[in-house]
Order: structure tokens, then C-alpha cells, then sequence
């Protein structure tokens, strides 16, 4: 999958939207185990970073902090989970449309 750079542009948008607005953990899926926690926020803030990263780049990239050593999360799962939106959709607009739709009615785990 390559991308264009409007569309790298419009995915680093979207994260930015997400980070600049986080929903409150409980109102939307997450995970707690001990003292980690993953959250549906947090899967597309990693999401759209693979896109605009690419993959090689995304596995090259230190996790940030609230993931270092963090169980819950797995860059494969992201991998996996952005390859098959972008079979299913085909297309940046049609993958960020629906992640939007999901923020709105609080996800899916």
C-alpha cells in the first residue's frame, strides 16, 4: 500500500484530532490489566500512524511511553488490523470515515 502525501496528510490529521480530543477511558472500549491499559483511542492513534508511517517505518518506531512494555498491545495487531481496513475499504477516505463513525458510537474492541 502506498499512499500519496495528501493522503499521509489527512491520516496525520485525524490523529491529531484524536489526541487533541481523547474520549474519557470509560466511554469507550478498553482493556486494564494490572497497571497496563490499551484503549480504542490508543488503536487509532497507532492505526493512522502505521498508514502515514508505512510499515516499515511503523515497526522502526519506538513506542511512546504509555506502550513500552505494554502486553495489550502488539504492532502485528496493528499491522494486521490496518492491512485488512485497507482491503476492506480500499481507499484513506472510505478508512478514516469509518473510524470516525466508530469514535461516534464508542467502537468496537
Amino acid at each position: 500500500m502506498v499512499l500519496s502525501d495528501r493522503e499521509k496528510l489527512d491520516f496525520k490529521l485525524f490523529c491529531q484530532q484524536i489526541i487533541t480530543k481523547p474520549r474519557v477511558i470509560d466511554e469507550q472500549p478498553h482493556k486494564r490489566e494490572g497497571i497496563y491499559l490499551w484503549c480504542e483511542d490508543w488503536r487509532m492513534i497507532e492505526l493512522c500512524k502505521y498508514f502515514f508511517n508505512g510499515r516499515d517505518m511503523y515497526y522502526e518506531d519506538p513506542p511512546p511511553n504509555r506502550l513500552k512494555n505494554n502486553p495489550l498491545w502488539s504492532k502485528d495487531e496493528i499491522a494486521t488490523q490496518a492491512e485488512k481496513l485497507f482491503a476492506d475499504f480500499g481507499s484513506v477516505d472510505k478508512i478514516i470515515e469509518y473510524l470516525k463513525q466508530e469514535r461516534e458510537k464508542g467502537g468496537a474492541e
